[in-house]
């Protein structure tokens, strides 16, 4: 059941990203980012109402708050790059900019983030990332390409600054202060681009659920941690979001590409390189460890 849910939840991502971008593109940036964020405050409350959960109070320095603008930001790169790049393109160039941005935030412990120095053979799994993203793009676009990329690295940004805030606040509290802090970003930004001068809500209803789609992500992604290894959360999440972004682009486009879904094949097998290699650094840090520890135990127990 857990990796299905890890299935769902990758693939109902690439559905949020069309859902959100085909109502940007009905009505204005600006209007679009309030519903978003509203959709999925409603969703975070009706969570925390059947699971009959309190919002946690907590002081923290502010810093530690701003994971909803930081969504925000992430949110304007996406609907921004919609359309102009296929959907599995911009999910391929998204874990390309979380990837890399991750081995950068690994190398210089970023946030609190345990030091992982850089290795060399953590490039093979970014090449193959690299060459899956190129293979995708049928029609470059060098804006909604770097914005793609970019929404890869605020996403990693976003998830550092809420794993710090969810230690203090419980993850419910965290989810529930993000939308409250995206939708006072959403105002601020709809503030600044004016409002438009005929708003017109003719898409069916559904097309205004992907901020309600994306708080649901965040719950299935949370409730299966712990059940399963990160190393199939991760893998299934990705395989549900190249299944559904082909399935969506042909849907979008009217014709099945063989060159997406060979780049698709191509991403995944970068992820599963970049996997094995953690899980195998991860082991062999924890044997060391092990080993050090039980030195240290029998010089203890020899003085």
């Amino acid at each position: 059941m857990y990796y299905s849910l890890s299935l769902l939840a990758g693939a109902i991502t690439a559905l949020m990203l069309v859902l959100n971008g085909r109502m940007n593109q009905e009505i204005s940036q600006g209007v679009s980012l309030v519903i978003i964020h509203v959709m999925g405050l409603l969703a975070v409350i009706l969570y925390m109402v059947i699971k009959r959960e309190k919002p946690v109070k907590t002081k923290l320095p502010l810093i530690w708050y701003v994971g909803g603008f930081i969504g925000i930001v992430t949110t304007i790169f996406n609907i921004s790059a919609f359309g102009h790049i296929s959907v599995s393109a911009m999910m391929a160039l998204a874990l390309l900019g979380e990837s890399l941005s991750g081995v950068l935030s690994d190398h210089v412990g970023f946030l609190g983030v345990p030091v992982r120095r850089f290795r060399a053979e953590k490039l093979l799994g970014v090449l193959f990332l690299l060459i899956g993203a190129a293979v995708m793009l049928e029609d470059f676009a060098l804006v909604p390409v770097i914005m793609s990329f970019l929404a890869g690295g605020t996403v990693l940004l976003s998830r550092l600054v809420n794993a710090r805030l969810a230690r203090k606040a419980g993850l419910s509290t965290t989810i529930l202060i993000n939308y409250m802090v995206g939708i006072l970003g959403a105002v601020i930004v709809l503030f600044f681009m004016g409002l438009p001068e005929k708003i017109a809500f003719t898409l069916p209803f559904y097309n205004y659920l992907g901020g309600a789609i994306g708080a649901l992500v965040v719950i299935i992604s949370t409730f299966v941690v712990g059940r399963i290894a990160t190393f199939y959360i991760t893998l299934f999440m990705f395989i549900g979001q190249v299944f559904s972004g082909v399935f969506l682009d042909y849907l979008l486009d009217g014709a099945f590409s063989v060159r997406i879904a060979l780049g698709g094949v191509f991403v995944l097998i970068g992820l599963v390189i970049n996997l094995l290699q953690d899980n195998a650094y991860n082991k062999k840090n924890n044997v060391a460890n092990q080993s050090d520890s039980l030195g240290e135990t029998a010089k203890v127990k020899n003085a």
